[in-house]
């Protein structure tokens, strides 16, 4: 027989230290972790190699403590108090971890449980078993159970809630009444249901009966659901353990707390809670994947283990829960025996060898110490003897400090924090970003691209393009109104305060109501005007008037039981779409139509465009190009009828400047005229084409000796440009056209008068724009001077229109009356909202349009595709060209396109109409010249221009 291996040097045990608190395996049971026990192997104290130890867990930045636990009654108390020790948070808060302190709600929960059973400090002893009834520790537990793990008791009440809550009450039923009355019932019961939740939830809260059994259930509160659902409990001494709940655990615990033995059961429990509490915080897929950030095991070294210390009471109650549960936890505990505990308590030295074999052979061995039918004390020690200097044979260099991965740090406060900020930072920047380019910007970086803002000139912001999904054009909360006054939008708005808001709300409920019904449909695009600079919103109200036109066009056309609505089978959805001032933005317009038509087959042409600058003729070109049909509503443009695709329900320029000849006559100037100014708007961006085209027109026709234009570049000029050409006429001029637009009306007749143009009799004849504006002198008024007879074109007169009681009779004035309450009870000729005509001409534009989807529906029927598939944009163009409305449905006359484009393609038979306005007791008084209602009807008693 050969010598024994030499015992444990220093060398050996740092290399096992070493090994054993290296980076974990992914499967636990790949290394199991034993309570090493340092036992002397000689004459010497272990103690230093413990020192050792520690000196290397604090190189290695191990997570260890050294707890020094006061001498009890007896080894199980005093092991309690060491358990208690090692479940403290605070006792790691030293520690150098690289992730957060432990946590032990087990052990908290235990302890509360603990201190339920025990008697108040002045009872005397308060070492179990205790005295205390289990029924009396349950409900002394219930009375002091906290949610949180900061909570010290259940959520009360102050004494003064009552007081507070009973004046709420009082302040809620005293405005609740008023509240109903404003508020919709659907806002009322949202409410209502979220006040019965945050009551139910309080109420929940402040009950331990109703907020443990839900919380547990669904996974929060892991400490009640362990307790009420671990086997450890089961055997307790009911055949049903398993099925106690938390309630029936609670009870069986506190009996076995009265009965003898219950400090070793308490130190049994306590230190089962300790090792659940460490698995726990070593699982990997928790929220936090505090498994990965934990590279090491937590380390506990029990110095001079003994009885008094509770040291043995603890490394026995570890080794009986290890077995008991074969489970794996990473904690190395390192206890140091001196060698009479040793005797006493192992029963005498071990053999020593090489601590790595010693180690494989004990995990080898393991499996078998824990089999049922083996009786082996204390299975999960490993006893270790150590002899010699502990320094001595410790390898040279540093040993490699256990560090979490980088990666790891990604998912942690830090780095949540600063990928919260940086998502903050991008989130802003996108959200600056999107809103400076976008009209409609969900959170976080949701958008509709069909609506874009853009900048004027002046740096002003217009939201431009077409409204999808209810977008509004107008940012603030007020909205221009068909009177010109900005006002809240609001569902009880009628006549003159009916806003742009307002229509755009009611026609995206009736687009979502068509498209609701499955029944099938068409779409079609309205661009007008309906957003400007500060200050410049009048720009937009011919336009609001325009639109709605469109919508009543639109309602007609979709329901049946009512005055005017005819109900067809096809239904009609619209699309506004913002152009921007003076139509700048017509071609950013265009392309978003066009974008959005690719999308939507239902969408069958454009409506509007009606005012004539270089970008919306760009506009138009394009739709047309692209085989949308454009039907105009009062573009006046000499060259758009040529495009193939355009139908328009205005005259063209120079049938309004061939008109101005029989205001000469009525005036009853015969021949030439020999002084004569021109006001017409200069090229500047946007380029004003109407202007300078029916100035052309006027020069042509009229034929003056003496043309003098006078050109201005808007209405911030043209006062001090008139005047200044009145003051130098010499002779005074006998004749002013006025080739601009009705926004710089005002600045014309200032100018005339303050030059002194007026101060001798003055023909100023104006083209369909001035139809726009109400000559008087009150609000949003133009005063017409003395010694001036006006006379200005206008395609639709109102006064024809409502003759031979149309305004009883037609669809247009009776849809107008019952949904906006607008004419009521008889339509005046004088109607402010109605006297412009656009409306009636748009009703008419949108009416057509619709007829002729409904034309190609009928011909075509559903045999193609179900729905408006089967009516695109090529068949409503197929219709256009032979359609022919006569008057009755349509307002302003017949609706004739059969001519539009035969050779020459110029249309003869739109409505136009030469008013002469004078002064008559100081008030404004216009009669009709000469004129014809659309598609060439005739007036009763007056020639045509």
């Amino acid at each position: 027989m050969g010598n024994p291996p030499p015992p444990e040097s220093g060398r050996g045990l740092a290399a096992l230290f070493d090994w054993m608190t290296g980076r974990l395996p992914w499967r636990p049971d790949a290394r199991p972790f034993p309570l090493i026990v340092l036992e002397p192997a000689g004459p010497d104290d272990p103690e230093p190699h413990m020192e050792e130890l520690r000196h290397l867990a604090a190189e290695m930045a191990l997570p260890f403590v050294s707890p020094e636990a006061p001498a009890g009654p007896d080894s199980d108390a005093a092991a309690i108090a060491l358990a208690d020790a090692l479940s403290q948070p605070i006792t790691w808060s030293r520690t150098r971890s690289q992730f957060s302190r432990p946590r032990f709600p087990r052990s908290d929960l235990v302890r509360t449980i603990e201190r339920a059973a025990a008697p108040a400090p002045d009872d005397g002893d308060a070492a179990p078993p205790y005295r205390r009834s289990p029924v009396s520790t349950v409900e002394r537990w219930n009375d002091h159970a906290g949610l949180f793990r900061w909570q010290g008791g259940p959520l009360r009440a102050p004494a003064w809630w009552s007081t507070i809550g009973a004046s709420l009450v009082a302040v809620i039923a005293v405005l609740a009444g008023g509240i109903a009355e404003q508020t919709p019932r659907r806002i009322l019961v949202t409410a209502a249901a979220v006040l019965a939740g945050v009551l139910l939830l309080v109420a929940g809260l402040s009950a331990r009966r109703v907020w443990l059994p839900v919380l547990a259930s669904v996974g929060i509160g892991g400490r009640y659901r362990w307790f009420a659902r671990t086997s450890f409990f089961a055997a307790l001494g009911d055949e049903d353990g398993d099925d106690l709940g938390f309630d029936g655990r609670l009870h069986r615990v506190a009996e076995r707390l009265t009965e003898p033995g219950a400090a070793r059961f308490l130190l049994h429990i306590k230190t089962f809670a300790l090792l659940e509490d460490v698995r726990d915080q070593y699982r990997r897929f928790a929220p936090s994947l505090r498994g990965f950030k934990r590279p090491a095991p937590l380390v506990v070294f029990l110095s001079h283990a003994g009885h008094g210390n509770g040291g043995l009471a603890l490394l026995a109650a570890m080794s009986d829960i290890r077995a008991r549960r074969s489970e794996l936890h990473p904690l190395l505990v390192v206890a140091s025996l001196d060698a009479a505990t040793r005797d006493a308590w192992l029963g005498g030295p071990t053999p020593g060898e090489d601590a790595r074999d010693r180690y494989e052979r004990w995990r080898s061995s393991l499996g078998a110490a824990l089999g049922p039918s083996e009786s082996v004390p204390l299975p999960w020690l490993l006893r270790v003897p150590v002899a010699g200097e502990p320094a001595a044979d410790r390898p040279d260099g540093a040993f490699r400090p256990r560090r979490r991965p980088r990666w790891t740090w990604l998912w942690s406060w830090r780095g949540l924090i600063a990928a919260a900020v940086a998502f903050a930072i991008a989130l802003t920047f996108a959200q600056v970003h999107l809103r400076s380019t976008y009209c409609s910007v969900g959170f976080p970086v949701g958008w509709n691209g069909d609506t874009r803002q853009q900048t004027n000139p002046d740096g002003s912001r217009e939201c431009v393009g077409v409204s999808t999904r209810g977008v509004r054009f107008e940012r603030g909360a007020d909205s221009i109104a068909l009177d010109g006054d900005r006002r809240r939008p609001s569902p009880a708005n009628a006549g003159g305060h009916i806003t742009l808001a307002d229509l755009q709300r009611d026609i995206d409920k009736e687009n979502r109501a068509v498209v609701a019904d499955h029944q099938p449909y068409v779409t079609m695009i309205y661009a007008g005007t309906f957003t400007a600079s500060p200050g410049q919103s009048e720009l937009t109200v011919s336009s609001v008037h325009e639109l709605a036109g469109a919508y009543l066009a639109q309602l007609r056309n979709n329901h049946r039981g009512q005055p005017g609505e005819i109900g067809n089978t096809l239904k009609l959805r619209i699309l506004p779409a913002n152009t921007g001032q003076d139509m700048a933005f017509a071609g950013e317009t265009a392309d978003r139509a066009l974008h959005l038509a690719r999308r939507d087959p239902s969408i069958v042409g454009v409506v509007g465009l009606g005012r004539n600058t270089r970008s919306s003729r760009a506009a138009i070109e394009r739709l047309t190009a692209a085989g949308l049909p454009v039907i105009d509503t009062v573009n006046s443009s000499d060259e758009l009828p040529g495009l193939a695709r355009f139908y328009g329900l205005a005259a063209t320029n120079r049938e309004e400047a061939t008109a101005g000849l029989a205001a000469l006559r009525d005036a009853g100037l015969r021949g030439r005229v020999d002084r004569a100014m021109i006001v017409a708007r200069t090229s500047g961006p946007p380029t004003d084409v109407y202007s300078s085209e029916i100035a052309r027109d006027v020069v042509s026709v009229l034929r003056p000796r003496a043309p003098h234009t006078v050109g201005y570049r808007g209405p911030g000029d043209i006062s001090s440009k008139v005047k200044a050409a009145c003051d130098n006429g010499r002779p005074p001029y006998t004749l002013v056209y006025f080739a601009g637009r009705a926004e710089d009306l005002p600045g014309l007749m200032n100018g005339l008068v303050q030059g002194g143009c007026t101060r001798h009799r003055l023909l100023l004849i104006a083209g369909d724009d001035v139809s726009k504006s109400r000559f008087g002198t009150g609000p949003h008024e133009v005063p017409l001077p003395q010694n001036t007879t006006l006379y200005h074109t206008v395609f639709a007169y109102l006064p024809h229109l409502i003759a031979k009681d149309a305004d009883v009779t037609g669809d247009f004035f009776l849809m107008a009356r019952n949904r906006f309450g607008i004419g009521a009870p008889r339509v005046r000729p004088d109607e402010p909202l109605l006297v412009d005509g656009q409306m009636a001409i748009t009703f008419d534009a949108t009416f057509a349009l619709s007829q002729a989807a409904q034309n190609a529906y009928d011909l075509l029927g559903p045999r193609l595709v179900t729905g408006e598939r089967s009516v695109t944009s090529g068949t409503v163009l197929e219709e256009l060209r032979h359609l022919r409305i006569t008057r009755g449905g349509s307002a302003t006359g017949d609706i004739d396109f059969t001519n539009d484009h035969g050779d020459p393609p110029r249309p003869r038979n739109r409505g136009l109409t030469l008013v002469k306005v004078t002064l008559k007791d100081g008030r404004p008084q216009p009669t009709a010249i000469c004129g014809r209602l659309g598609g060439g009807v005739p007036v009763e008693g007056l020639r045509p221009c």
